[in-house]
């Protein structure tokens, strides 16, 4: 009897290591994005009138960024489908760049609820697209009245406030306060109400927006740099140095905090300590094209043509318009008869064109 059972146990040991517990238990559940769509189309196969299961497979395709077969999938049960599948093919539309389809159906929406914000909001993203900014803007506007807490269309039309040349400070400053007022002292919205006040030169505005920002969340590295730009634009120099080396050493990632104060530096024709920042943020962002021209200028000043050569080639790869101070370098050095450079700057600057 004894050795009966342990051939039975052995026997289990050996099958065990075969065999998933989800067999054992006579289910297998999908494990993956593919197994899941395999599962849904068989179930749909045995209920093809089952719209549900046709929602779920098409959120799978979407899932797996196969957007074409979630719009062929909707289209064909468009009257039976609720808002959010409706929603979800105005989104597959979208990732296809498809206008045309994703305002009809998002029409489909408003058509039966004429104060659905999320239906607005993609209506105005698709007006952006088909680059229709007045349409973009009444639909934005229409998402914020009918549900002010949404965020998505405040951010929209902050950036196309913001995309206008000039940037329009006055709407973005207002859009700034709403979101504010209608969703609270978010940290990131005081910030947004910091940076548009310093760059709009209202600078006092900026201080105060600026410290209620590094208040709410000390982490925020452009607040620390608007509030030393908006004290230098008050003309309190001193504090404003102070202010912007702190957010360059307390932010070493930051190339917004690095290449402010690496320019500030340079204006004050402190060349070798302006090069150590601009290094930092041509490092805290490799494409920074601002920040490698001011490690070139700034190492050309100082005679490291090394540097300076490496940083002119970075800074025209990343903007093209470069090339004129690149060429300005190149001049210098023909002038001063630095032989040993001048042919590596001409045959690199030749290259370096709008």
């Amino acid at each position: 009897m004894k050795s009966r059972l342990n051939f039975k146990h052995l026997l289990v040991v050996i099958i065990l290591p075969f065999v998933s517990l989800s067999t054992i238990a006579g289910t297998v559940t999908p494990t993956s994005g593919q197994d899941k769509i395999e599962a849904l189309k068989a179930e749909i196969k045995k209920d093809p009138k089952n719209t549900k299961l046709v929602v779920q497979l098409a959120q799978e395709f979407y899932t797996q960024k196969d957007y074409e077969k979630v719009t062929l999938l909707l289209w064909k049960q468009i009257d039976k489908l609720d808002r959010q599948a409706i929603l979800l093919l105005a989104k597959a539309h979208e990732a296809r760049q498809e206008t045309g389809d994703m305002i009809r159906a998002l029409n489909n929406l408003i058509s039966k609820n004429d104060k659905d914000f999320e239906a607005y909001s993609l209506l105005g993203n698709a007006y952006t697209m088909q680059k229709k900014p007045k349409e973009a803007l009444e639909n934005y506007k229409l998402a914020i009245e009918s549900n002010p807490k949404f965020e998505p269309p405040y951010n929209a039309l902050m950036k196309m406030y913001e995309n206008r040349q000039p940037p329009n400070y006055y709407e973005m400053r207002i859009l700034a306060q709403d979101m504010i007022d209608n969703m609270g002292k978010k940290a990131e919205y005081l910030a947004k109400l910091c940076e548009i006040n310093t760059n709009d030169g209202t600078f006092e505005a900026g201080v105060n927006s600026c410290r209620e920002t590094i208040q709410k969340d000390p982490k925020i590295a452009d607040a620390h740099v608007n509030l030393g730009l908006s004290m230098k634009g008050m003309g309190d120099d001193d504090k404003a140095k102070a202010t912007l080396k702190k957010a360059a050493d307390s932010f070493p990632k930051s190339e917004f905090a690095q290449y402010t104060y690496g320019h500030l530096l340079e204006e004050d024709k402190s060349s070798i300590e302006a090069m150590k920042y601009f290094k930092v943020g041509s490092e805290a962002d490799p494409k920074s094209a601002r920040s490698w021209l001011g490690l070139a200028t700034t190492s050309f000043d100082i005679k490291k043509y090394e540097v300076a050569l490496i940083a002119y080639k970075n800074a025209c790869k990343y903007d093209k318009k470069n090339a004129v101070a690149f060429r300005k370098a190149t001049t210098v050095l023909r002038n001063s008869r630095v032989s040993e450079w001048v042919g590596k700057f001409e045959s690199a600057s030749e290259n370096c064109t709008f």
